[in-house]
């Protein structure tokens, strides 16, 4: 709350109606630049209170209200009559609602602080359509509002800043708690490599977060800080994994092969196409082109559609999902079993984003295989496109990517390229090494 304004002649009853009697006018007080409290007395009656407000950047840079009737004769009840500390507050509260309506911004009263900066970042967030938005905004309270939320942006420091990037870093990760339970559920604290820097990567996209939600602030003007504080503010370096985890030819059909019905079409689409999770789950059958052979992908992470490509294979599996189905229906649904008839039925609520989880990690045991995601059956198709040739512009397409960037930095090993090709044949022969006698063991499939 805003510091009172003194005034001998207002802040009293008394005063008031000792001090200044009836004018045409009212007996003004400054508050604050731009903002003025008058008192208007009638000749008979209650008093009233009235602000005024004059900004000459704006489109009508005077303007006035009238805030409520004075507690001259009556107690003050806060609402419709007010004493002179009341009056102020309302008139501060009007100058912020005058502000934000004439100016088409929200105007900040109080200090601008983290949490009125993500705010403001979010609600751009969802003017543009931003696809990830309820991921990102989870990020944000899980880790940004209960350490930084209630700091001013202008007393940001960096060194505050890398504290709180480097305690994230180094904190467990979370997992999802059961239900009733008292406490959050985390991992064990990152101790491996592969874990710190796992660790590393979560502790830099917040801070990416962060930095976009604070630039936004100081680029709209909500804010006097400088930006420096989080500017110079550096992720941490080489976080970014390129060993990526996928599936051969013959651990694909294992996998496939101990699914449940309705999760192994999803596996069986993943792998046709290539697409995550959330865009499978959200095609409909009027998106499958049979003429073309195609499959039409209208919301991407990215925010762009896509029309992925599919083999014959993948074309008479979709064919399949299908036949007999309205163009409006979802080619992907959960089946639940009525427990009277025991029969199955189609969920009309389709699948959820977290129901992956729990029926990825069951088939993975249950194929013998080591755990892994269901996005890295994305990285199973980019891979198997990569091992046979198709050149990177064309998987980028198929996946979504804007360039061959990210295939190059995950796949790229995997792809024959002119440089390994010469090195093998141009290389000298050293001459140091005889070979033995030892032979690779062939593995018997069972």
């Amino acid at each position: 709350m805003a510091r009172a304004t003194r005034d001998s002649k207002l802040e009293s009853k008394s005063e008031r109606l000792k001090k200044c009697p009836h004018k045409t006018e009212p007996y003004w007080t400054s508050l604050e630049p731009g903002l003025k409290l008058g008192y208007y007395r009638p000749k008979k009656g209650d008093g009233s209170w009235v602000a005024r407000l004059w900004v000459a950047e704006l489109n009508r840079p005077r303007q006035q209200s009238t805030l409520g009737t004075t507690d001259d004769h009556a107690e003050a009840n806060g609402e419709t009559r007010l004493s002179y500390s009341q009056a102020q507050e309302k008139a501060r509260q009007w100058k912020t609602q005058a502000l934000s309506a004439a100016s088409g911004e929200d105007v900040q009263s109080g200090p601008f602080t983290v949490e009125a900066a993500w705010k403001a970042y979010r609600r751009d967030c969802e003017r543009r359509g931003m696809k990830s938005l309820g991921r990102t905004e989870g990020q944000v309270k899980l880790h940004i509002l209960p350490t930084l939320g209630r700091v001013e942006v202008a007393r940001l420091t960096q060194g505050r800043i890398e504290r709180w990037h480097e305690n994230m870093a180094n904190s467990a990760a979370r997992v999802r708690t059961k239900f009733g339970a008292k406490e959050q559920a985390t991992r064990p604290d990152p101790k491996t490599d592969d874990e710190k820097r796992a660790r590393k990567d979560t502790a830099n996209r917040v801070l990416t977060i962060l930095k976009a939600a604070l630039n936004y602030a100081k680029r709209r003007r909500l804010t006097a800080a400088t930006g420096d504080a989080w500017r110079e503010a550096k992720p941490f370096r080489d976080t970014t994994s390129s060993r990526v985890r996928f599936l051969n030819t013959e651990e694909s059909q294992r996998l496939v092969n101990v699914c449940p019905p309705d999760f192994r079409r999803l596996v069986q689409g993943a792998l046709f196409t290539g697409a995550r999770f959330g865009e499978l789950v959200r095609l409909q059958v009027r998106d499958f082109n049979r003429e073309a052979s195609t499959v039409f992908i209208a919301e991407s992470k990215s925010g762009k559609s896509r029309h992925a490509i599919l083999t014959s294979e993948g074309a008479a599996f979709f064919l399949e999902m299908a036949e007999g189905k309205g163009s409006n229906t979802l080619l992907f649904r959960r089946d639940v079993v009525d427990r009277r008839s025991r029969t199955k039925l189609d969920d009309p609520f389709s699948w959820q984003r977290g129901d992956q989880h729990r029926i990825m990690a069951a088939v993975c045991e249950a194929a013998g295989l080591e755990s892994l995601t269901f996005h890295e059956l994305r990285h199973s198709y980019a891979s198997s496109l990569v091992n046979a040739g198709v050149p990177l512009a064309f998987i980028a397409e198929q996946l979504g990517h804007a360039g061959t960037r990210m295939v190059e930095q995950h796949y790229g090993h995997l792809a024959p390229s002119a440089k390994a090709e010469a090195i093998r044949k141009l290389a000298p022969k050293l001459g140091i090494h005889t070979p033995g006698k030892v032979a690779a063991l062939a593995i018997k499939k069972a």
